[in-house]
């Protein structure tokens, strides 16, 4: 069981999983339940399905498959932006193609995770979209670096902290110990800054920062 970043008193992230391989959501389930934090509250094999039980069930975030008969999660995706009160996406697939990636973050899904992705790399991708933040997979956050004309990556409020903090020097046990989070929690926003700075190593990383004339990075910046 990875590290929960709350306490045994906070609410439940509600989640519903959506995939059309009874296997994989079986093991997908196996691998939320053992969190204290999160709670499986449903499961469905299509889209159309699944649109039912996101008006029944009031999900907090919905672990979506792409490819699924009926009504694919893309065709998902665009229905749920009709509603005033969508729960937020995870796209949880084997599909890696760049058209994939920018057809669903412009449908405003907050999260992108191929299913190698490990048990611990999907816990946190809930916990911080659940928390407002974007999070895409290794190799598919290079699709998305690039931010409209100003050429800038578009980085999350936690993913400047961590910037900000390797700038000044601070090591990860560090950053843990000051922002009272787990280590997993500072590697796995370390993971996703790297990815989208396309940066090979904490000094690289400062050196990209500079070059965009982010030595102090605004709170405002979003």
């Amino acid at each position: 069981m990875s590290e929960a970043s709350a306490g045994a008193d906070t609410v439940s992230i509600r989640v519903l999983l959506v995939d059309d391989h009874t296997v994989m959501r079986a093991g997908t389930r196996r691998i939320l339940e053992d969190e204290p934090d999160i709670e499986v509250v449903g499961e469905a094999g299509d889209g159309i399905e699944a649109l039912r039980l996101t008006d029944a069930l009031v999900p907090d975030v919905i672990a979506l498959d792409i490819g699924m008969p009926g009504m694919d999660g893309i065709r998902m995706c665009h229905a749920l932006q009709q509603r005033s009160h969508a729960p937020r996406v995870l796209i949880l697939t084997g599909h890696d193609k760049e058209g994939y990636v920018r057809a669903l973050h412009q449908l405003g899904v907050q999260g992108y995770l191929l299913k190698s992705a490990g048990p611990d790399e999907l816990v946190q991708a809930i916990r911080a979209i659940y928390a407002g933040e974007e999070v895409f997979s290794s190799g598919i956050a290079r699709f998305l670096r690039q931010d409209g004309a100003s050429g800038a990556p578009r980085l999350t409020r936690k993913e400047r902290e961590m910037l900000a903090a390797v700038a000044q020097g601070r090591r990860n046990h560090e950053i843990a110990a000051e922002q009272s989070i787990t280590l997993n929690t500072v590697e796995f926003h370390m993971r996703n800054l790297f990815m989208k700075l396309g940066a090979t190593s904490r000094a690289d990383a400062v050196m990209r920062a500079q070059r965009l004339g982010w030595i102090d990075l605004p709170d405002t910046q979003e």
